[in-house]
C-alpha cells in the first residue's frame, strides 16, 4: 500500500504582505502538488471551480528549485493571461540521467474565471524570498512565498 503524503503549512510570521508556505511530500511530484494546492487554495475556494477545461503544460530546468518557481509562475500566468483557474493537477517529474535536467509534465483541470468562483485573494507572483527545495530521509520539503 502506497501512502500519499501531500501537505503544506502557512507560515504566518515570515512575510507581512505575502503568503509563505512550507511544502511537504514523499516524492518530488507530491511536493509540487502541495505547491499547486497552496497556490490554488490561497487564490480561490477550490470546491467552487468546475472541471470543464483541461490544459497540459511541460516545463524543463536543470535546477529543481527553479522548476518549482517556473511551475507556480506558469499557474499564475494562466490565471492572469488566459483567465484559467484549476482544481486538479496530475503531474510527473522526470530527471534525465545524462543532463540531470528535470522535466515536469502536468495536466491541469479547471475552468475560466467567472462570478460563480469564490475568490480569496489575488496571487500576483512567486518570489525568491527563502525559496528552497531539499530532500531528506523523511521525504521532500520546500518553502515558497507568494506576492499578494
Amino acid at each position: 500500500m502506497v501512502v500519499v503524503y501531500v501537505s503544506y503549512r502557512l507560515l504566518e510570521d515570515i512575510a507581512i504582505a505575502d503568503a509563505c508556505f512550507d511544502l511537504f511530500g514523499n516524492s518530488l511530484e507530491e511536493l509540487f502538488h502541495a505547491g499547486f494546492l497552496a497556490l490554488m487554495e490561497t487564490s480561490v475556494e477550490v470546491h467552487t471551480v468546475k472541471e470543464i477545461i483541461e490544459k497540459s503544460i511541460k516545463l524543463e530546468h536543470h535546477n529543481v528549485e527553479q522548476l518549482l518557481f517556473l511551475f507556480l509562475e506558469e499557474l499564475i500566468y494562466l490565471k492572469d493571461a488566459e483567465l484559467l483557474i484549476f482544481s486538479k493537477c496530475n503531474l510527473s517529474i522526470e530527471q534525465d540521467p545524462n543532463t540531470s535536467s528535470y522535466t515536469l509534465s502536468a495536466d491541469l483541470i479547471g475552468q475560466e474565471f467567472n462570478n460563480e468562483i469564490s475568490t480569496i485573494t489575488d496571487v500576483k507572483a512567486v518570489t525568491f524570498y527563502q525559496l528552497y527545495v531539499k530532500h531528506s530521509e523523511e521525504g521532500w520539503e520546500a518553502r515558497v512565498t507568494f506576492d499578494l
